[in-house]
């Protein structure tokens, strides 16, 4: 448990740092005498703290084990190693769905982001209050430097609307690292006035004998699970694996957080690989409606990782066209124009994400997770499953690969072609994520993973270049509308098609290896 010492208001200096050690305290004996084993003791005014603690009424972040509090307007969230402050929730006014609060004083509205893939929708109240009592005592040597601090804390805890419930007291001492004589003679003093101090009456009923945080609550579920060894035990377990990195990065999509959005998208696809490659290892009725549903918010992440490609690559395409081609106010009105797609996109994508179709597909994935119906393949054993799977996904990428245009000596593709070659990186994506997901000890062709995803980044390459070649023209006819020279609009549309047909070509030249 962590264990708060702050300053009080009179003191000029700084606490030594974390406490060493902790006593639990279950009645109310006084801090040992500390005077005789020191220079100078100072006891500090106490400080009180209260938090508010946050939750549905259904206490759905307290089953996950997260802690969401705010104490004098400022809002922390807690998963368990300690609070972190939370920010204020992205364009969240902007929100057209409404989070459940709308109708809140904004001055005690909590924000919702970072906990919104567990709520999905449900109303935030108070649902405990927490008053906590610091006093601190500074124990110092003979040069007047301090050597101890103790703290002394006090924790009382209640619902809104009842008196105080439980209550937990506890001593911490915190010294400068040097572990002197001052500092062990006050811990064997705390020792000698802690001793027993379990076996105070009443001690069964207070905190000072259970953590102040509960554990998470484990989801329940009485549906059968499938039997070891089997197509369905394998797809529930790959799926579980893929929803806790779900919820651990869609958070950090609502709060923009650096190449979020491409993680988010990895994960979903993943998702719904394994919900495709694995078809009929659970109810195909189930796991049809979550793919479906995945692949609506897919598509709008993809359109901001699209943006999120453009804007990062403007400075490539600049780099590779000839020196003096491209001006700075071409670049300049390039860059605001790509900003403005990429906020405007992932914008969307937050109104998503907080969106009751998601929250519906979040809902899905939980029961075919925690269900588990067993599809009619799901009691086949894995290892011969899944090599019929993948054996599958394998017939069906020779199949699109006998579709993709033979680009050798020529241009590039035109826009029917590119789409057959993007079925192609999909095909090859999705063969690759199947054998990622066998067993080790299953050899059916782990070792081509590397051809697989070369022939991935390859054909990825020249479709982002292809995309970002076609961007740039439309741009030019904006710039165009506008009055302004188009010049240099033309040449990074020409070095990003000559960077796809590049880069399309060596795909397909790797697609006919395979």
């Amino acid at each position: 448990m962590d264990t708060p010492t702050p300053a009080g208001p009179n003191s000029d200096t700084a606490p030594l740092g974390d406490p060493r050690r902790t006593w639990r305290v279950c009645d109310d004996r006084r801090l040992p005498a500390l005077d005789p084993l020191a220079h100078a003791v100072r006891r500090r005014t106490p400080v009180s703290r209260r938090e508010v603690v946050w939750d549905s009424e259904d206490r759905v972040l307290e089953g996950v084990g997260i802690e969401l509090t705010e104490s004098a307007g400022a809002w922390s969230l807690d998963r368990g190693s300690g609070p972190v402050p939370l920010p204020p929730d992205h364009d969240h006014d902007d929100d057209g769905d409404g989070d459940g609060d709308a109708d809140a004083d904004d001055a005690v509205s909590p924000p919702r982001d970072q906990v919104e893939v567990f709520l999905r929708g449900r109303t935030l109240l108070p649902v405990l209050l927490r008053d906590t009592t610091t006093t601190l005592v500074t124990v110092a040597g003979k040069d007047g430097r301090p050597r101890a601090e103790v703290a002394d804390v006090r924790v009382d805890e209640g619902t809104p609307d009842t008196a105080v419930l439980r209550s937990a007291r506890w001593w911490a001492l915190s010294d400068d690292g040097g572990h002197g004589v001052v500092a062990r003679a006050v811990e064997r003093a705390l020792d000698d006035a802690a001793e027993n101090a379990g076996d105070a009456p009443g001690s069964g009923d207070d905190l000072a004998t259970a953590p102040r945080r509960l554990p998470p609550v484990g989801r329940t579920s009485t549906a059968r699970r499938p039997r070891r060894g089997t197509a369905a035990a394998f797809a529930v377990a790959a799926l579980d694996a893929l929803r806790t990195d779900l919820v651990a990065v869609e958070p950090r999509v609502r709060a923009d957080e650096d190449d979020a959005v491409h993680e988010f998208r990895k994960v979903l696809r993943r998702i719904r690989s394994v919900l495709a490659v694995h078809r009929g290892a659970l109810d195909r009725d189930a796991s049809g409606a979550l793919r479906s549903a995945l692949a609506t918010v897919s598509r709008v992440a993809g359109v901001a990782r699209d943006a999120e490609v453009l804007r990062d690559g403007l400075a490539r395409s600049a780099a590779l066209a000839p020196a003096g081609y491209v001006d700075p106010g071409a670049s300049g009105f390039l860059d605001a124009h790509a900003d403005d797609l990429r906020r405007a996109a992932t914008a969307d994508l937050r109104r998503t994400l907080r969106s009751a179709r998601w929250f519906a597909a979040l809902d899905s994935l939980d029961d075919l997770v925690d269900r588990a119906p067993v599809g009619p393949d799901g009691s086949m054993p894995v290892d011969r499953f899944v090599a019929r799977r993948v054996e599958r996904e394998r017939r069906r990428l020779r199949r699109v690969v006998a579709r993709t245009p033979d680009l050798v000596g020529r241009r590039g593709p035109e826009t029917d072609e590119l789409e057959r070659l993007h079925d192609a990186r999909k095909a090859a994506r999705r063969l690759r994520y199947a054998l990622e997901a066998v067993d080790a000890g299953v050899d059916i062709g782990e070792r081509h993973l590397g051809r697989l995803q070369r022939v991935q980044d390859a054909l990825g390459a020249g479709l982002d270049a292809a995309r970002a070649a076609q961007a740039y023209r439309d741009v030019a006819e904006l710039a165009r509308s506008r009055g302004e020279d188009t010049f240099a609009f033309g040449v990074l549309a020409t070095v990003e098609h000559t960077a796809a047909e590049h880069h399309l070509r060596r795909g397909r030249t790797l697609l006919d290896r395979l």
